[in-house]
């Protein structure tokens, strides 16, 4: 299960598992123009990307998520 908590001051937007709740395992920000997202995973792989808009650099973000954990069950 994956949480998400956004920052107050920087309004960046941290994922975490549910295995351990204080440790983020990607975010969702603002890149230099409005209109793109930047998201990244802090799993082994490190993936990133950038999207149009913040729900759909979430959903890449979940995806690089559910792929990390079906490959390594016991990882996240």
């Amino acid at each position: 299960m994956i949480t998400k908590r956004r920052c107050p001051h920087t309004g960046i937007v941290n994922f975490f598992s549910h295995s351990d709740p204080l440790l983020a395992v990607g975010s969702v920000t603002h890149a230099t123009s409005p209109t793109q997202y930047v998201w990244r995973s802090y799993l082994d792989d490190r993936q990133s990307g950038i999207a149009a808009d913040c729900a759909a650099a979430e959903a890449h973000l979940r995806d690089a998520i559910g792929r990390r954990r079906d490959a390594k069950p016991d990882r996240i």
